[in-house]
């Protein structure tokens, strides 16, 4: 992709990211754990000065490159960091920074990603079944439909995708392959089509293979596993009185942010009716956002892929 070409992402929840994470004073690290197309970061460092840092991680060279020309005037210090963030605790092992004062992740898709159909993350357009974040290292959706035994892939298509009929797509895609290897977008949607009854094919108002896709991507990336312990580490690296915001849209992502943020903010495993806690609970901070913050309509009609959203914040305590 060209430095040139127009960037077609929307930032999820803009407004509401930037009142929550917008910092009130300077001298401040802000680390973007997902920086894609730069959306967020650019609105939250509008008045960033030379005191301020912006560490900016992505997977995704291509992300990384428009990025560089996004932040190419700009007066603070930028730190472009070809990682992921399941990298973060490495990196603040590795540099001579204590942490950063928030932290934001989002972790959804840059609309060029999905929209490039050689990504092979939609099957709205044709494309080579690829689905890594990171071209250059990993395994890619084809060989997963190629490689793995049928109770494999049906056991991600329930467990990452909650798709019901799990265990008849895997079925077919073993039976394809015994012929001609499955190699395009395409030709997994429509034999996800096919291996579906056909009055449940368009039940809930989304395509049928949405579900499976969903499921490829997580297991191809590993995003579950790298969530929790790019989370882990932001936690552990959160400077006082700073601030966690992020952006998940399904429920396991859910799911492992509410996990660790409530046991970062004292939850109580004890038993019930216990004298007193034993544990070993011990809050470090508090939730800002006490429910998850979801999408409004109107930006639901003009983002339809922001549907699924939901925000949450954290806030570390001043004199932990």
């Amino acid at each position: 992709m060209s430095n040139t070409e127009p960037i077609r992402h929307i930032p999820v929840m803009l407004s509401e990211v930037v009142s929550y994470l917008k910092p009130p004073r300077h001298k401040i690290v802000f680390a973007d754990c997902t920086l894609g197309y730069g959306g967020h970061s650019q609105k939250l460092t509008e008045d960033f000065t030379e005191q301020d840092t912006l560490l900016g991680f992505d997977k995704d060279q291509d992300a990384l490159t428009a990025c560089q020309a996004l932040f190419a005037n700009s007066t603070f210090s930028v730190r472009l960091i070809h990682q992921g963030f399941e990298d973060l605790r490495s990196f603040f092992e590795e540099n001579p920074m204590d942490g950063a004062d928030y932290i934001l992740f989002d972790c959804g898709f840059s609309s060029p990603q999905v929209d490039e159909a050689h990504r092979g993350f939609s099957f709205m357009r044709d494309g080579r079944l690829d689905m890594r974040l990171n071209q250059q290292q990993g395994i890619t959706a084809e060989e997963i439909c190629a490689a793995w035994s049928e109770t494999q892939l049906a056991d991600i298509f329930k467990n990452y995708g909650d798709e019901r009929f799990s265990r008849r797509i895997a079925r077919a895609i073993v039976r394809r392959r015994q012929i001609e290897p499955l190699t395009s977008t395409q030709e997994l949607a429509d034999l996800v089509l096919q291996a579906i009854p056909v009055k449940y094919q368009h039940q809930e108002g989304i395509h049928p293979a949405t579900r499976v896709f969903q499921a490829l991507r997580i297991a191809v990336n590993d995003e579950i596993e790298v969530l929790r312990t790019g989370l882990q580490a932001a936690l552990d690296y959160l400077r006082p009185g700073g601030r966690i915001g992020i952006l998940t849209y399904h429920s396991l992502e859910h799911r492992v942010v509410k996990q660790l943020f409530s046991d970062y903010c004292g939850r109580c495993i004890c038993p019930p009716g216990m004298p007193q806690c034993g544990c070993g609970a011990h809050a470090k901070g508090t939730m800002v956002t006490r429910k998850p913050i979801r999408p409004c309509a109107a930006e639901i009609d003009r983002n339809p892929r922001s549907r699924s959203a939901q925000f949450r914040v954290l806030e570390r305590f001043m004199d932990e």
